[in-house]
This record gives C-alpha cells, structure tokens and sequence, in this order.
C-alpha cells in the first residue's frame, strides 16, 4: 500500500490525490467566508465527491483522453467536479446557504483533480519509461515523498495551536496540511543551491511565519477557543512547517546527490 502511494498514478494515489483537494478546498473556502458550524458535514460532502470524482475519472482515463495533458484533466475534472455537486446539492444541506459558491467551489476542485492526475501519470510513464530504457526498475526520487509535507504541515499547526476540540482540530490539521504544501514548494522541491544557503533558509522561515500568520485569519472565528492569540500561534506554526520541509528537502538533496 505505501510502496503504491511512492508512485502517484497509481490508484491509492490519485484516491489519496482527491481527497487532499477535495477536504482542503471543502474546508478552506467555508472557512474564507466565515463558516464557524461543526466541520463534519464539510468532511461528509467532500470525502463522498472525491471517491465519485476519482472512480469517475480513472475509470474513464484513457477515452476522456486524459493522459493527453493538463488541459483536458483539468476540463472533465472541472465538469465532474462542477456535475458532482450539483447532483449532490440535494442530498447535503450544507451547500444550500451559498449553493453558487459551492458550485464554483466543485468545478475548480475538480480542475485542480484532474490535471493532478493527468500530470501524475504522464510524470510517472516519463520516469518508468526513462528506466526501461536503460533495463533498470524505476527510481521516483523525491517525488516518491510527495506527501511528506501534507504531514509536516498538519503537525506542525497541531502543535502550535493545541485545538481543545475535535472539530477545531480538524479544522487546524486541514490548514496545516495544506499550507505544507505552500512549504514544499518554497522549500522541499526548491533548487538544490537553496539547501546550503543559510540566508535562503533565513528568508523561507520568514516568509513561512508571515504566511503562517495569514493562514491563522481562516480560524479568527474562533479565536475565543484557542489559548493564546491566533495570529501568533499561525507564525509559529507557518515557521516549524517550512523548518521541517526544509531540512527534509535538504536531506532528500543530499542523499539524491551520494546516490
């Protein structure tokens, strides 16, 4: 099951790959517009379209034609994404209060799906068939760990924020996965000279506690909640995510290079 999830066409992967955008931007987009309700009829609708989603279009992969490019993932992931909700509307009450919002909200979670999919699997078909080439089993590198930073970034907020209620908890390990993402981009992918600069990690761990700190506005409804100020809590949280994908690009830097 894991040694699946390293290669990110398979199918856990693009299950995995649904549900991190669909319970990210089910959660985030309430959360902007000032949701303050319990988040499991959040988790209830997007945990239902994505397994839709991907069944849908994993099944049909090849005659929508998705493994062509990005274009036509995100086209069929933005009308199945946009269709999924629409149909479900009636089935799930917490659409009803913004059902416009909701509906745009599925149509770019779905885009986002798609094109994931379609550039996971023409990402990984270049790497197997790089390998075959020269008669050797295919090596994914650092993008075998592509969900490290979903991880450092949940924890990271988790433990900065200390949520003293299921629901906020929730919420808090949401934001903090997603915002690894943020992270992995500035820090855990970035080039490799970066890694050895300590001014580039001085720079990123600044711009992580700033965006940390943005990030934290998506909680200010429940700012009587939390044990301190919510703001200080997101810079702390924002700068030990961008620490922790930063030592562990790093790492995978160093160990890509001894190989």
């Amino acid at each position: 099951m894991f040694s699946s999830l390293e290669r990110r066409s398979s199918w856990p992967s693009s299950f995995v790959t649904g549900l991190v955008g669909w319970i990210s931007f089910s959660i985030l987009v309430p959360l902007a517009f000032g949701y303050s309700g319990p988040p499991w009829p959040l988790l209830e609708i997007a945990v239902v379209m994505a397994v839709l989603q991907i069944l849908i279009l994993r099944l049909a992969f090849f005659p929508l034609r998705l493994h062509r490019g990005l274009q036509m993932g995100a086209l069929w992931g933005g009308l199945t994404g946009a269709l999924l909700i629409w149909m479900g509307a009636k089935f799930f009450s917490v659409t009803h209060e913004r059902p416009v919002l909701w509906l745009a909200n599925g149509a770019y979670i779905g885009m986002a799906v798609g094109a994931f999919l379609s550039y996971f699997y023409r990402d990984d078909r270049e790497i197997e068939d790089n390998a075959a080439r020269k008669g050797q089993s295919p090596k994914y590198g650092r993008d075998a760990h592509w969900l490290e930073p979903f991880v450092f970034g949940a924890l990271a907020y988790l433990l900065a924020f200390l949520p003293a209620s299921p629901g906020l908890a929730l919420y808090v390990f949401v934001v903090g996965a997603f915002s690894g993402v943020f992270a992995a981009g500035a820090s855990h992918f970035s080039p490799d000279r970066w890694k050895s600069s300590r001014l580039m990690l001085l720079v990123i761990l600044a711009a992580g506690s700033l965006l940390g700190m943005l990030s934290s506005l998506l909680f200010r409804q429940f700012a009587g909640q939390f044990r301190g100020r919510y703001w200080v809590m997101g810079a702390i949280a924002g700068f030990l995510t961008y620490l922790a994908t930063f030592l562990r690009g790093r790492s995978l830097a160093r160990r890509q290079a001894r190989a």
